[in-house]
C-alpha cells in the first residue's frame, strides 16, 4: 500500500453535505455534523493493509465503527453515512493501489444509535 493522504476538508465536507440533504429530505432534526478525528487514521489504514491496499468496495461494521473501503463515487456508502444520524466523528484517507495506481478513498465513522420517537 502506498502513502496515505488525509483529505479532511473535501471528504468531511462532502459527507456532511450528504447528511444535511438526507436530514432535510426525511425531516431528521438531530443529524449531527461530523467532526474529523485524526486518531482514527490508524484504524482505516489497518483495514486497508489487511486488504492488500487495493480493497473492493465494502462496508464493514466493527466495534462501534463503520468502515467504508474504496468508497469513491459509491452511493451505497453514502446511505450508510447519512442514515446514522447519531454519528459524531469521521476520518477519510486516500491511498494508491500499488497494483494498478487507482486512487482509493476510504473512511471510518462511529455508530451512535439514536432512537426516533414517533
Amino acid at each position: 500500500m502506498s502513502t496515505a493522504y488525509s483529505n479532511l476538508p473535501r471528504c468531511t465536507n462532502e459527507i456532511n453535505a450528504i447528511r444535511s440533504r438526507y436530514a432535510n429530505e426525511f425531516s431528521i432534526a438531530n443529524m449531527n455534523k461530523l467532526a474529523y478525528n485524526p486518531i482514527w487514521e490508524k484504524k482505516i489504514l489497518g483495514k486497508l493493509e489487511s486488504s492488500g491496499g487495493c480493497p473492493d468496495k465494502s462496508v464493514e461494521y466493527e466495534d462501534g465503527f463503520v468502515f467504508g473501503l474504496n468508497i469513491r463515487n459509491w452511493k451505497g456508502f453514502q446511505l450508510h453515512v447519512a442514515s446514522n444520524s447519531g454519528s459524531m466523528e469521521i476520518v477519510c484517507v486516500e491511498t494508491r493501489c500499488e497494483r494498478d495506481g487507482e486512487l482509493i478513498t476510504s473512511a471510518v465513522f462511529d455508530i451512535r444509535y439514536v432512537f426516533h420517537v414517533i
